[in-house]
């Protein structure tokens, strides 16, 4: 593992944690000025809560066979001194693995059993239902423990062919898998579906996630890795042999699976080594290596700047033995380059503008309503210096005049009060739309649409009928949304014409990428309807699996939504509701302290001397919240 990697994760680490910091220090600020509000305040800790356990996931997807377990050894774990995962020829592993770290428990290797993939639940959901899982405590102080713990990734069992059929994990047409069928009926499977490795590693225990994708037969049976789990990775490396190049089986990961997200995908030539020939020259070598690469580049269409050459068993041996010269000969200084240089960077900036954006705007609102305390708290006590020395009468004149603008004020929020009922019942309305009430409506029509053929062409009707209806309610609450700005706004106009209130600027409610998101399901269901291995009836098994997880995507973009509108909602008609209730205070407690002087002439000097006091008050509580911005922003 390279300095420069290990820094970048290390920076991307405090970063995260900074954010985290401002943002509980915001939302400590707003407590103590406003009093504690739950609603707020929750909203506030969840954001900071995300920002601390926030994972930068690193997918490695390959076929069988391509170096892929010792590239990811070679990368992040050769100061074990040896393999961390087991990647020895026929000793790799077996099942999707996912390596992280979780300080809340001790370190462990958790298996989930091929057995589940017979039932309803997501990987999602079997993630949270620790009693499905065999787990295997890990001694990080023990590399040997380790490394026999681990070689359980590596394991497989036998089952009856039809079985395997069912579950997706043997096709019997494919004649490349013919072979594996033994006289007794049964093949060799997998023996866990999917495995959870926590372990105290530096990179691991600063956010980085690495997730282990084997070949293809592996996600094509597990729909959720290809619909949810490798496009969230932040980067995906696609390791291929140099000798072999782009086989038919890699194309078709790729192409299923790899290509078409949006994330940061780069491919990975592992084995450069076996070009190495010492009867040719550094320049011949180099030359056979640089054709495959743009060969590779060619066919899966990529910028030769995103295909890197590597020998991961080289590298590994070079850094376990401090071989400088067999180290760089690997290419191995490329790869983490890239990952220290270009990857982890773009994740820091995206969830800075993610977060910190929404943050900022919150915190600017804050300043400018302490900019708004502070000048009428100083319009105040010019007022009051002006009234000293002045006869009873002209301070009743200033009463009298301050009295009207209430009044005035009074009837124009009295008149907002009745715009605010009837906007909250329309975000009722709003919210009606992408309630769960209405999700599970929808869930279930689709499933009953499905019911009727258990087809790929059953299952286009249903995740169309799904999306649409999903789509339509969102595109409802969105146009709803704008209704409600658009008559929020002219009402507060008024305040602002009227009563000079700062102008107040409400974004309007944008559901879009949840849209798209349904709309990129229907894409990832023709293309598996498209797939002539799913086109059989015997398929009916993958086609539910397939079809629970495009239902568990799409509740998620759903729900999504859900909480995106009533986060707007707030944001629309809370701090509107705030300002105003703040402007009625001050001047109801600018008429009682005018009153009191009138009653006692000699609390006029106590009032300005409060002001004062109040207005360095305000002044340090502004300091504070640009305090917290350079925090956020740093």
């Amino acid at each position: 593992m390279s300095i420069h990697l290990e820094q970048e994760v290390a920076d991307y680490s405090q970063r995260r944690l900074r954010l985290a910091g401002g943002i509980t220090d915001y939302a400590n600020w707003l407590d103590l000025q406003y009093g504690i509000d739950a609603e707020r305040t929750l909203r506030l800790m969840d954001i900071a809560a995300s920002l601390r356990h926030d994972k930068l996931v690193v997918a490695f997807v390959a076929e069988f066979s391509r170096g892929k377990t010792e590239l990811i050894n070679a990368l992040f774990f050769a100061s074990h001194g040896q393999r961390l995962l087991p990647s020895d020829v026929g000793r790799t592993t077996m099942c999707p693995t996912e390596l992280f770290a979780n300080a809340d428990e001790a370190p462990s290797l958790n298996l989930l059993p091929i057995e589940t993939r017979k039932r309803e639940e997501s990987l999602a959901r079997l993630k949270h239902m620790p009693i499905e899982w065999c787990r295997i405590a890990l001694d990080p102080a023990d590399p040997r423990q380790m490394q026999e713990t681990l070689k359980k990734l590596t394991e497989t069992r036998l089952m009856p062919a039809v079985e395997a059929i069912e579950l997706g994990l043997w096709n019997g047409e494919d004649e490349t898998e013919r072979h594996h069928l033994r006289p007794d009926g049964t093949v060799e499977v997998p023996a866990w579906r999917y495995a959870m490795v926590n372990y105290p590693h530096p990179l691991l225990q600063a956010g980085l996630t690495i997730l282990d994708t084997p070949g293809l037969n592996a996600l094509g049976a597990e729909p959720e890795l290809t619909l949810s789990v490798i496009p969230n990775a932040h980067a995906v490396m696609y390791v291929l042999a140099t000798d072999t190049g782009v086989t038919r089986s890699d194309l078709e990961i790729w192409q299923k699976h790899v290509h078409r997200h949006t994330n940061y995908h780069v491919a990975v030539l592992n084995k450069v080594d076996m070009l190495w020939d010492e009867l040719k020259s550094d320049a011949e070598v180099l030359a056979t290596v640089e054709r495959q690469a743009e060969e590779t580049a060619r066919v899966l269409k990529l910028p030769r700047s995103r295909v890197f050459t590597v020998s991961a068993q080289k590298a590994l041996t070079a850094k376990i033995r401090g071989d400088e010269a067999l180290r760089v000969r690997s290419g191995i200084d490329a790869l983490e380059y890239l990952l220290a240089h270009q990857v982890i960077p773009a994740r820091r900036d995206m969830l800075y503008h993610a977060v910190s954006h929404d943050i900022l705007g919150q915190l600017d609102t804050s300043r400018a309503d302490i900019s708004a305390r502070v000048k009428r708290s100083s319009d105040e006590l010019i007022q009051l210096t002006q009234l000293s020395g002045k006869n009873r009468e002209l301070i009743e004149q200033t009463r009298v005049s301050l009295q009207k603008e209430k009044d005035t004020y009074d009837a124009t929020a009295e008149q907002f009060r009745t715009t605010r009922r009837v906007m909250k019942g329309h975000g009722e309305h709003l919210l009606s739309h992408l309630s769960d009430s209405t999700l599970e409506a929808i869930l279930t029509s689709a499933r009953t649409t499905l019911e009727e053929s258990w087809t790929t062409h059953g299952l286009t009707q249903g995740i169309r009928q799904l999306s649409d209806e999903m789509g339509g309610r969102i595109r409802k609450a969105t146009q709803l949304a704008d209704n409600m700005l658009d008559a929020l706004e002219q009402a507060y106009t008024r305040f602002h014409r009227l009563h000079h209130l700062p102008k107040m600027q409400v974004p309007r409610l944008d559901l879009t990428a949840y849209r798209n998101r349904l709309e990129t399901l229907i894409e990832e269901t023709e293309a598996f309807c498209k797939d002539p291995a799913n086109l059989m009836l015997e398929k009916r098994f993958m086609i539910r699996r397939f079809y629970a997880g495009l239902a568990e995507e799409a509740r998620k973009a759903f729900r999504l939504a859900q909480a995106a509108a009533e986060r707007w909602l707030r944001i629309a008609l809370d701090p509107v509701m705030t300002r105003i209730r703040e402007h009625k205070q001050y001047l109801a407690t600018r008429l009682h302290n005018l009153q009191r002087i009138l009653e006692n002439m000699g609390t006029l000097h106590n009032r300005m001397a409060q002001l004062k006091q109040d207005i360095a008050g305000l002044r340090a509580q502004k300091s504070e919240l640009t305090r917290i911005a350079e925090t956020l922003t740093a």
